[in-house]
């Protein structure tokens, strides 16, 4: 059996960045009243947020866009755990087009530094 170990990493200007173990997220969520975030609840109940829009402005936020990048995390996630090993999700960016998405790659040879 293959084990994976997937980490996110959430970037937010206002708290930081934080790499969480995927298989402690327990619900991925967005509040029509903070719409700058999304919203990540982990097993230990803390909340940990990332940037809507990976830093991008958020003014304008509909709620199907949030629902669908909560979606599209979980979707993300699956994908890593299910490519076996280690791998990391973030959220990508293009600068042209302000569109952003989430992305996953192995932990060997990543981009980031830990």
């Amino acid at each position: 059996m293959v084990v994976a170990d997937v980490w996110v990493e959430l970037r937010s200007e206002a708290f930081g960045v934080r790499l969480v173990r995927a298989d402690t997220i327990v619900q991925v969520w967005w509040d029509v009243k903070r719409p700058s975030y999304l919203n990540v609840t982990l097993s230990s109940r803390e909340v940990v947020r990332q940037d809507m829009r990976a830093g991008f402005p958020a003014h304008g936020i509909e709620e199907g866009e949030a629902s669908d990048l909560c979606e599209k995390l979980v979707q993300r996630i699956a994908r890593a755990a299910h490519a076996g090993g280690g791998h990391q999700v973030w959220m990508g960016r293009d600068e042209e087009s302000q569109g952003v998405w989430w992305t996953h790659r192995p932990l060997v040879g990543n981009r980031h530094a830990f």
